[in-house]
């Protein structure tokens, strides 16, 4: 039996269609080989929350976001309904609870973990369980955290910008030129230690005959003192102590007996003392003394008075 080419590409186009639909289906998160049980939950705030979000439980992908649906309620207050679709083959405690929460701080997109609770009955399709958000890192800073954090990043950025204009002003053109000229004179410093290096190496390597000279004096210096020491040794080791010792007794016996005479010439003994403590002798001499003086003058000045000279004999008056 023939297939006319119409039914091959009736068969081919229901083949796309169903594979189509499959792989929509499994991007959505369902799967047509698996039974599912459906749940729900009211929450107010369902913000990164889609369809198709991936609902685990310690991690583990069980199901996914079906249909979220908003509600107001007699008050007027927007509430919303999340359908869920989770595998049958995990039975749920109907005291657990559905959290949303943020996997990544990278990307805004929340999911639904399951916590468990083992104790109580088992939920049946179409139940609905409590939920819980949790706010996750980025929820757990305050609004007053975030401002404190504005202002010292502020400060911060005062500062940097602060940093970069100093740092433009040391690099402007004049101050460019004062950083080069200070290089250049370090650089020429530099130079002339390398040369001074090089001459101090230089004459310890060549002994210059100026130094040379300099360190023979020094040298005939020092042994021109040792030789004195020496001498002064020799003169030391060769000095009679016991002479010097007797030297200097007869010198101390000497100045005691001057002592002793002085002291008698003080008393008044012996001529001298005599001469020293009368003191009419001492005013007769000293009178003589004068008239003596007196008799002098008067000679020098009138010699015939006192001397006569006759040639022929004739007697003078």
């Amino acid at each position: 039996m023939k297939v006319s080419k119409e039914v091959k590409a009736g068969l081919i186009a229901v083949f796309a269609i169903a594979g189509f639909v499959y792989l929509f289906q499994y991007m959505k998160g369902k799967s047509f080989f698996t039974t599912n049980n459906t749940y729900y939950t009211k929450c107010d705030n369902v913000s990164g929350l889609a369809p198709s979000s991936v609902v685990s439980i310690n991690g583990l992908k069980v199901g996914h976001v079906d249909k979220i649906v908003p509600y107001k309620s007699k008050n007027g207050k927007l509430y919303f309904v999340v359908k869920m679709v989770i595998d049958d083959k995990f039975e749920i405690s109907k005291n657990s609870v559905f959290e949303f929460f943020q996997p990544s701080m990278i990307t805004p997109d929340k999911e639904v973990n399951i916590n468990f609770v083992y104790d109580g009955s088992i939920a049946k399709d179409g139940d609905t369980l409590k939920s819980v958000l949790n706010s996750g890192i980025m929820g757990s800073v305050s609004s007053e955290d975030v401002e404190q954090t504005k202002l010292q990043l502020q400060s911060v950025l005062k500062r940097v910008d602060s940093l970069t204009n100093n740092a433009n002003k040391i690099f402007d053109e004049q101050n460019r030129a004062e950083i080069k000229a200070l290089l250049q004179n370090l650089n020429r410093t530099i130079a002339s230690f390398e040369n001074t290096s090089r001459q101090t190496n230089a004459l310890i390597s060549n002994t210059d005959p100026k130094l040379q000279q300099v360190l023979d004096n020094a040298n005939l210096a020092t042994a021109s003192a040792k030789n004195t020491l020496d001498k002064f040794g020799t003169v030391a080791e060769n000095m009679d102590v016991q002479k010097l010792n007797n030297a200097v007794d007869k010198l101390s016996s000497t100045a005691d007996k001057l002592n002793t005479l002085i002291a008698g010439i003080q008393n008044g003994e012996g001529n001298l003392g005599k001469f020293a403590k009368d003191e009419e002798l001492y005013k007769n001499l000293t009178e003589t003394a004068a008239s003596m003086n007196a008799l002098l003058v008067d000679f020098k000045a009138h010699p015939k008075r006192y001397v006569h000279f006759s040639v022929f004999g004739k007697k003078d008056k």
